[in-house]
């Protein structure tokens, strides 16, 4: 291949004459020395020869069937020791050679055998790939020294001169023509090699790190008044360090230099100066200044490991270095999927710098991920801006009232708001983190609300706030800083309200630490660097915390007083073009919707024509359709089975379109009954059920709009899941391409086990199969009859924000259930029934009543009653057995549990409002019959 980056001008002549030289006599010499080396191999020389020129000549090549082949490469254990240790490698060879090289590096806690998929897919693309386990994993030698200039490098180093002496390999002169590719660890040791290998001709590193002392124990990310002192990432660095340990060894396959740093990080210390030289022998800002290969870096937006901080560094050093680089910023990370989605942009990457000589475009593109209301799209800009953005930035004003929180002694509980490689992006992922963020304490944080926003907002980099930080009246001491002066510990994190739903943005948290003299401190926070679009209607919120188990806590009780100063400052990038191709109809559909109107349009004139001809007479103007009717609007409907029993007697009521309405009732209230009359399943002896305006019976068409699953699901057991809901799609007779298979089946959740038979799924999964068969073709009323059943917590939670999405878009839900707490989070209406009859209808609100309420878990419960009696709440009395009612009437919730916690009361749990439970026991004791 032609390599005209890689040698002087002034030599193409001499190196061209010497690979002719070399080509002639290796097609003269083969015949004779078929004894001792092939023909091929012989050419395969001549054509590493030619491969070598800068002139566009043709090369040779061997054609042979591709291969896999494992060997064992010896590498000194560290620079200047005598010991040798043993690196596993895998040789992929392509069916034509010579050819490109890649050598593949793993990340943490992998070996070769995890880079088989990848090392495939470029050896089928014509390269050769060098595919190897680090040492320290699987079977390598060596001890884990965490990508460090003193062992793992040097060992990259003697990989590519395997490949160097690999006929295979493409070369220009001695050199091999070889890239190196790297996700997370990998990207790390791709970086370091191609900084200090002249023979590194191209690298992709991807979600990975630029510092290592500021990943795993960064600084604060306040400006101003910030701490000297850093904040251990432990959740992070505890799994990373469980991935290297053995069950003989508390310290694995570390090098002792790294797990003596682990013990003294892991225990509360502060990394010495020895410890943080260490981390810069690991980190590629140490050795960056001598890139000079084209290098793109790929990082993930989900990702509280390596931020996209991280490769703004690694960014901005490189173009120090004046090595051409390009950044993309993408869906994924440590915390969100992995690299996954990213082979065809790495694979074209290598095409363009390994095979031909293709410049680097200095365009920077980024993922906006999709929400509730807006698709997900790619932005690309001209250049790469930094985390400060090219556009304007938007100022959004935050309630910045002041607020107090504490810190409990220990740090713990601590709050939740992530776990070390849950992947976020997921449903199942957001589900879980609710789930237990839902327990966090409200005394350890303070929230900033924004109004709602009147304009559209992409954020693109790292949003900054001034925060006003001062230790409470009469609080404990607190921690001390290297100055001998208290200081606070609080995290920073961003999350989005659209409706009711809440989303934290992507990016992870932010750790501030803030040295406090008397009087407080102001401290401008950087959040971590993140992408999301916002639309009119959404809140902005930041939170501080004062305790995160994702990052190691401060141990002293401690209470603070926290405030803003200014709004948010949120940056934005200019956009030189948009890809909004995620869920957006193609350019064919486009064209075939023309089309249709067209047609339509040529029909409605030809019509036209005819009917003046015919009549003679002008068309009088067309009125205006009526206004579309409710959803459900149910008048006097009542059942009486042959036995007897009035099942439903005089039922009526109306759902309106965007709602989610709850059918509550205890069991023979008579819910499903209605349902199955709604749902034209049987027909009522008295009343009718309309659904727009059409009165619903078995058959009728506007059952077509109409989404059902009642009284448990029903499939071919011998059938897959998938083939279950083509059928039963089929039988409908509507086209295919209506039915929306993949929003359907990404609610069911099943993953692999779609192509498994439906024989073989727990009650859960069918439950689940059955939710999305009724989703098919996104009915506009949707009717579940208990639908949670069989679904463990974090099913229930993911399907509470399904429902209430799918009702956001227009569309309306009915849910009949008996979990009442689930329809509270769940449903914005409720119709209570009992014995046959509807006994109330309205808002959830307004049936559980007073949602000023608050209801709060105590450990003594009379200091409590005196301590927010001196407060001056509205109302305030016992609730049995171990918990106080309260009415707080001015006074927010954080000044009523500061209040509280100021008097000695331990705070065990904190329910807003009156309950459903309540309220729904009330009503149907109401009607249940004297004994």
């Amino acid at each position: 291949m032609m390599r005209r980056d890689r040698l002087p001008d002034a030599h193409a002549g001499r190196r061209l004459a010497h690979s002719a030289l070399v080509v002639v006599a290796a097609l003269v010499l083969a015949p004779l020395l078929s004894g001792a080396v092939s023909a091929t191999t012989a050419a395969a020389a001549a054509s590493t020869a030619a491969a070598a020129s800068t002139a566009t000549t043709t090369a040779a090549t061997t054609a042979a069937s591709p291969s896999v082949h494992s060997f064992l490469v010896p590498v000194h254990d560290a620079p200047g020791s005598s010991t040798i240790i043993q690196i596993d490698a895998d040789l992929y060879t392509p069916a034509v050679t010579p050819a490109p090289a890649v050598l593949l590096a793993h990340g943490f806690g992998q070996t070769k055998t995890d880079l088989a998929p990848e090392a495939k897919q470029l050896q089928d693309a014509g390269f050769v790939v060098l595919a190897y386990t680090a040492r320290g994993f699987g079977q390598s030698g060596g001890s884990i020294g965490l990508d460090s200039l003193d062992g793992e490098v040097p060992d990259a180093r003697a990989l590519v001169d395997v490949l160097a002496g690999e006929p295979a390999v493409e070369k220009v002169g001695d050199d091999p023509v070889v890239g190196a590719v790297g996700g997370s660890y990998g990207g790390a040791l791709a970086l370091m090699l191609g900084a200090t290998d002249p023979r590194i001709d191209t690298v992709v590193a991807a979600i990975t790190w630029n510092d290592l002392a500021e990943a795993l124990v960064p600084l604060s990310a306040g400006r101003g008044d910030g701490s000297a002192l850093r904040v251990f990432k432990s959740g992070w660095a505890s799994r990373l360090f469980g991935a290297g340990i053995t069950p003989t060894d508390p310290c694995g396959r570390f090098t002792p230099a790294f797990c003596t740093l682990y013990q003294n990080l892991v225990t509360g210390g502060q990394p010495s100066a020895a410890e943080l030289a260490l981390l810069e022998r690991s980190s590629p800002a140490t050795v960056l200044s001598g890139m000079h290969a084209p290098t793109l870096l790929l990082q993930g937006l989900e990702d509280n490991l390596f931020g996209l901080d991280q490769s703004d560094a690694n960014a901005r050093q490189l173009a120090a270095a004046g090595a051409p680089a390009q950044v993309q910023w993408f869906n994924g990370g440590h915390d969100g999927g992995g690299i996954g989605g990213t082979d065809t942009v790495i694979q074209s990457w290598l095409t363009d710098h390994l095979k031909t000589a293709e410049p680097v475009a200095p365009t920077f593109s980024y993922a906006v991920p999709p929400n509730a209301t807006v698709f997900g799209t790619t932005v690309t800009a001209s250049a790469y801006p930094g985390l400060d953005g090219s556009g304007e930035a938007q100022q959004v004003a935050l309630d910045g009232a002041q607020k107090t929180i504490v810190n409990p002694p220990g740090g713990q509980p601590a709050s939740v708001t992530g776990l070390p490689g849950l992947d976020t992006s997921s449903v199942a992922g957001r589900t879980a983190i609710g789930l237990l963020g839902a327990a966090n304490s409200l005394a350890e944080q303070a929230q900033f609300v924004s109004a709602p926003l009147p304009d559209p907002l992409v954020l693109a980099g790292a949003a900054s706030v001034r925060v006003r930080v001062a230790s409470a009246p009469g609080a404990p001491s607190t921690g001390e800083t290297v100055s001998g002066s208290g200081e606070a510990l609080l995290f920073a994190q961003l999350s989005v309200g659209t409706g009711d739903a809440v989303r934290v943005l992507p990016g992870g948290v932010a750790p501030i630490r803030v040295a406090l003299p008397e009087g407080g401190a102001d401290v401008t926070v950087t959040l971590p660097a993140t992408t999301w679009s916002f639309t009119p209607g959404d809140q902005l919120t930041l939170t501080l915390r004062s305790t995160d188990s994702q990052f190691q806590g401060q141990a002293s009780p401690a209470a603070y007083v926290v405030s803003l100063d200014g709004p948010i400052s949120l940056p934005t990038v200019t956009a030189a073009a948009v890809d909004q191709s995620e869920g957006q109809p193609t350019t064919g559909v486009l064209v075939g919707i023309a089309a249709t109107l067209l047609v339509a349009l040529a029909l409605v004139i030809g019509a036209l024509v005819r009917s003046r001809r015919g009549a003679g007479a002008r068309l009088p103007a067309a009125e205006s359709g009526p206004v579309e009717r409710p959803p459900l609007s149910i008048h006097g409907l009542t059942k009486r089975f042959r036995s007897g029993f009035l099942a439903v007697d005089d039922v009526s009521f109306t759902v309106e379109r965007g709602q989610v309405l709850g059918l509550l009732g205890e069991n023979g209230a008579g819910k499903t009954t209605t349902l199955r009359m709604v749902a034209g399943l049987i027909r009522p002896d008295a009343g009718t059920a309309t659904s727009f305006g059409a009165e619903i019976g078995p058959g009728s068409p506007v059952l077509a709009r109409v989404g059902c699953f009642i009284e448990g699901p029903g499939f071919l057991p011998h059938l897959s899941g998938r083939r279950n809901l083509e059928l039963y799609w089929a039988a409908t007779g509507r086209p295919r391409a209506e039915a929306q298979f993949d929003e359907a089946l990404a609610v069911a959740d099943l993953g692999g086990a779609l192509a498994k038979p439906v024989r073989g799924y727990s009650q859960g999964m069918r439950q689940r199969l059955a939710i999305a068969q009724a989703m098919l073709g996104m009915p506009d009323l949707l009717i579940l009859d208990e639908p949670t059943n069989g679904l463990d917590p974090p099913q229930i939670t993911a399907l509470r924000g399904v429902l209430r999405r799918y009702a956001e878009g227009g569309r309306t839900v009915i849910v009949s259930s008996h979990l009442l707490g689930e329809v509270e989070l769940t449903c914005s209406h409720v119709v209570v029934m009992s014995h046959g009859q509807v006994v109330a209808t309205g808002p959830v609100g307004d049936i559980a009543g007073d949602a000023s309420e608050l209801v709060i878990g105590v450990t003594a419960v009379d200091a409590a009653l005196a301590a927010l009696r001196t407060l001056g709440v509205d109302r305030a009395e016992i609730h049995p057995p171990a918990a106080i009612r309260v009415v707080p009437g001015p006074h927010p919730v954080e000044e009523v549990v500061a209040a509280l916690v100021g008097a000695g009361v331990g705070v065990t749990d904190l329910q807003r409002g009156r309950h459903l439970e309540e309220a729904f026991l009330s009503l149907i004791g109401a009607t249940e019959p004297s004994a």
